[in-house]
């Protein structure tokens, strides 16, 4: 868990809201969530460094992807933390591009699911 909760520390670089788009949330789960609609209606954990627009559009992704009615909490301690001592079902670790979510490590015990910023429906790649 260290060295995934470092590696999302390396990957959560400063971002500008205006680049949201291309940015993929990286959500980390406790075993019992099976999927991301699992969290509706839940409390998840997200780092005190995102401004609010940036934890807006993780909350409507959230919704698109199934899981309406979160609620993204900061907290005292980094989210990753959180999620560690069972405070929450799961953390927003990182807004990050998709290469840098894709290299996301596996964490024994726990699920890792990519949220993306924008919406599928209108991906428009380069």
């Amino acid at each position: 868990m260290a060295a995934a909760s470092a590696v999302a520390e390396r990957m959560s670089v400063p971002t500008l809201d205006a680049s949201l788009n291309a940015l993929v949330a990286v959500l980390v789960t406790g075993p019992d969530v099976k999927s991301v609609p699992d969290l509706a209606g839940k409390t998840i954990a997200i780092d005190d460094r995102y401004s609010e627009s940036s934890i807006s559009r993780v909350r409507t992704a959230m919704a698109a992807a199934g899981a309406p009615d979160v609620q993204l909490t900061k907290g005292q301690t980094t989210a990753i933390s959180r999620l560690v001592g069972k405070e929450v079902p799961a953390a927003v670790v990182g807004l990050v591009s998709t290469r840098a979510a894709d290299s996301f490590p596996e964490i024994a015990r726990y699920k890792t699911f990519q949220i993306p910023l924008k919406p599928r429906s209108s991906r428009a790649e380069p």
